[in-house]
């Protein structure tokens, strides 16, 4: 399967890892528990899945509504916005591991603007209005992280 992603070409690999140019760019984590292992799985299911502001299908969707279906796919209601799903879930004790969800604010003051699911290694997979569902590091949006979010993974219904 291959994924394009602005000017980079991600080859997606048997093995769940992204190599690009012919070198390892992702993979998931080995040491994750199951639960975590899998919201990745799901999330990086979505990569490709065109933008639309207020989408929430498999066809189109937006940043939340991203999350809203990879945490729906194991069993976990998520709340529809950005900021609804933060303020459900963020905590200032959250140290980030892969599976849990990252928050941003781009004003200075306000609402929570967007939000994605950390895939460890300084990775985001979440909803670009650009480029729609991508994996990508952090480079660029690491000024705008306003907290990080767990959801109950441990607690998911198994499929």
């Amino acid at each position: 399967m291959l994924f394009v992603s602005g000017c980079s070409v991600l080859l997606k690999t048997p093995t769940n890892g992204f190599v690009k140019n012919g070198m390892p760019l992702y993979s998931i984590p080995e040491y994750l528990e199951p639960e975590r292992k899998i919201v990745l799985e799901e999330a990086l299911k979505f990569i490709g899945t065109p933008y639309c502001h207020g989408g929430k299908t498999p066809f189109c969707s937006d940043c939340s509504g991203f999350v809203l279906q990879v945490y729906r796919k194991i069993g976990i209601k998520a709340p529809r916005t950005a900021h609804d799903q933060y303020l459900s879930y963020a905590s200032e004790d959250v140290i980030p591991e892969p599976g849990d969800l990252i928050f941003f604010r781009y004003a200075e003051q306000g609402k929570i603007a967007h939000v994605g699911i950390y895939a460890g290694e300084d990775y985001i997979i979440h909803a670009s209005e650009k480029k729609g569902v991508i994996l990508t590091t952090l480079d660029y949006m690491r000024k705008h992280i306003v907290g990080y979010g767990r959801m109950p993974i441990q607690e998911f219904s198994s499929k």
